[in-house]
């Protein structure tokens, strides 16, 4: 298990490390499912759409492409099959690139897993994303005293967040809405679904090599 998140603003109420932390959690109960172990995580991936925000840290997609690729090549030769749990939806068309073209050159070893493409996750930095973190143990950098609703999540993958968003959330971040109890219910929808998509893949790949 591969967690892959990044160090990007998530407005004023969650810290930058947000995607890593839930990437990483994520890994760890995928692994105690199916027997795996935890690699290392990557923080810094390509978060060019908060780049007008601090304290995003980011690299260009294409610097990104290439050295996920030698990451999951090498990890692929030591660990035989490698699922990568990414935290960051950001990086999702450079990771399925990455994943598929290694498949095709080594075999199927290698599963990209976008953990925001598994439940109805509604924002970035709003409601739901502070839930989740909270139900991993995480703690919000300030409480929000009022409902704020900028821009659409949809949209994030053709507009920087500074052109929708002055706060950095983009969707709805509501006090009401935010707790650790909904956060839960995501949660497990997302470990749930993963386990699953993961669990099959690798059954399916045991089989084919054993035939």
């Amino acid at each position: 298990m591969l967690p892959v998140g990044s160090y990007e603003q998530h407005g004023p109420f969650l810290p930058p490390t947000v995607d890593t932390e839930i990437a990483i959690y994520v890994a760890r109960r995928l692994a105690e499912r199916l027997g795996a172990r935890v690699l290392e995580p990557i923080w810094y991936t390509c978060s060019k759409e908060h780049q007008d925000f601090p304290p995003t840290i980011y690299v260009e997609c294409d610097v990104f492409l290439s050295y996920i690729t030698g990451v999951l090549r090498t990890a692929a030769r030591w660990c035989g099959y490698v699922v990568v749990v990414a935290g960051h939806g950001g990086v999702a068309d450079v990771g399925n690139l990455a994943a598929s073209q290694l498949d095709y050159e080594l075999g199927p070893k290698i599963l990209w897993l976008n953990v925001w493409s598994l439940a109805a996750v509604r924002d970035h930095a709003g409601s739901d994303e502070a839930s989740v973190y909270l139900a991993i143990g995480g703690r919000l950098i300030d409480t929000p005293r009022e409902r704020v609703c900028e821009g659409d999540v949809h949209m994030m993958r053709y507009l920087r967040t500074a052109w929708m968003s002055r706060s950095g959330v983009v969707g709805c971040i509501d006090p009401a809405e935010i707790s650790a109890e909904r956060g839960s219910a995501l949660l497990e929808t997302i470990v749930d679904k993963a386990y699953q998509r993961a669990n099959a893949f690798l059954s399916t790949i045991r089989a084919v090599y054993r035939a």
